[in-house]
């Protein structure tokens, strides 16, 4: 490698007795050339002191160079140094230095490929020095103040980033940690939130030592705000009402009504709404009460695959103050489950949207599973319809499997 001492001067014209401006600050220009002669051709102003310029080979980068822009030379009819000057580009990307290519006779196509794999400008050898020097130290400034922006950018990034996965770990902390024993059955149960937290949230809970209750809430939306307002339900659902020694259970559809109020008069800016599956199960009977807020119907799954979806209307949460939950009961018998689910596990189809039959045939295919399995399935059935990468809505299941076997 060579080094070439070049330039660097007086004011250009129309500026004398001005301060120098700050583009035109002393520049290190990297010169990448199997021409290192070509060097001492380069256009260059009147004034001595502009830049230095520093020469290197295409095969060999100068340790420690730190320059202020790389100029590649292309000469004519030479695809590798295209190449070479693609690759100085995509190294030197997200750094301050900007990246020239110095060549003549570039086709249209050519000059497109080179400015969109980073390329900032194509320089023609006899170009006005004058004219040269102001257009390089303004793409160079340019340069540097994108860079320093996207070093802001990505610290930003970084800290966001570290406080999403808080938010996460601190959301995770408000599901249970296990889920309650029954006698006869047991509980399962799966979410998998569309970014960092959801807006979906569920639990499942003692209530006594026969009754069990357990919920799935969807609030709209998925993110932060819709995060923030599961741990609104979670501390709002009233489950009991207590005297003294003495409790009563809420039932479902009195529980979401009391939460609905809480909802609405919270007066929060923006509209919080919520779907919300409430059910009570009681060990001693078999008998499962629920109620329905705007939420996907739960389904009850026989031991054969057969799916019924149980009924019972009800508005979504936070936005009619005086609003109906119907109170449905049902019985269930040995072998039977029921599923509670948000929608976002309706988009097990081939299409973007929801498509609760795909869901359903889903659910018949993985009936004789264990329940973890089934809901595993129904999981494994939204990540491959939406590509495996990222889901488009969060996704929870839950489920009471009741043993075949129970008397």
């Amino acid at each position: 490698m060579s080094e070439a001492s070049v330039s660097s001067t007086a004011a250009p014209s129309g500026c004398a007795g001005r301060a120098r401006p700050a583009l035109l600050a002393p520049l290190t220009i990297l010169f990448v050339t199997d021409r290192p002669r070509l060097a001492d051709s380069l256009p260059r102003p009147a004034d001595p002191a502009w830049a230095e310029i520093q020469v290197a080979s295409r095969d060999e980068w100068p340790a420690g160079a730190d320059p202020d822009a790389v100029v590649v030379d292309i000469p004519p009819d030479d695809p590798e140094a295209i190449e070479q000057a693609l690759a100085v580009a995509a190294r030197l990307r997200d750094g301050p230095a900007a990246v020239l290519v110095l060549a003549s006779g570039l086709t249209k196509r050519q000059r497109v490929a080179l400015y969109r794999g980073g390329v900032l400008a194509c320089l023609v050898p006899g170009e006005d020095a004058e004219e040269l020097a102001a257009r390089l130290a303004s793409l160079v400034a340019a340069k540097r103040t994108a860079s320093a922006a996207m070093r802001r950018l990505r610290e930003y990034t970084r800290r966001l980033d570290e406080q999403l996965r808080l938010a996460q770990r601190l959301q995770r902390d408000f599901l249970p940690r296990r889920l309650p024993d029954i006698a006869g059955g047991r509980f399962a149960a799966r979410l998998e939130p569309a970014a960092w937290v959801a807006g979906d949230f569920y639990d499942v809970f003692r209530l006594d030592e026969r009754h069990v209750g357990f919920y799935v809430a969807d609030a709209v939306g998925h993110g932060m705000p819709a995060a923030l307002l599961t741990v609104f339900v979670k501390k709002s659902l009233q489950t009991k009402r207590i005297d003294g020694k003495r409790y009563v259970l809420i039932p479902p559809e009195e529980a979401l009504r009391l939460l609905n109020e809480d909802l609405v008069s919270a007066e929060l800016q923006e509209a919080p709404f919520i779907t919300m599956v409430y059910g009570i199960y009681d060990e001693a009977t078999g008998e499962f009460s629920y109620a329905r807020a705007g939420h996907p119907k739960p389904l009850l799954v026989g031991p054969s695959g057969s799916i019924e979806p149980l009924e019972g209307d009800g508005p979504l949460l936070g936005i009619f103050s005086d609003a109906y939950f119907q109170s449905c009961r049902r019985v269930l018998e040995p072998g039977r489950r029921v599923i509670f689910y948000s929608d976002g596990a309706e988009r097990v189809g081939p299409g973007r949207g929801a498509d609760s039959s795909a869901l359903l045939e889903t659910i018949r295919t993985a009936s004789l599973l264990p329940v973890e399995g089934m809901l595993d399935a129904v999981l494994d059935a939204v990540r491959t319809a939406t590509g495996g990468d990222h889901l488009a809505d969060d996704v929870t299941l839950v489920a009471l499997d009741l043993d075949a076997t129970a008397a």
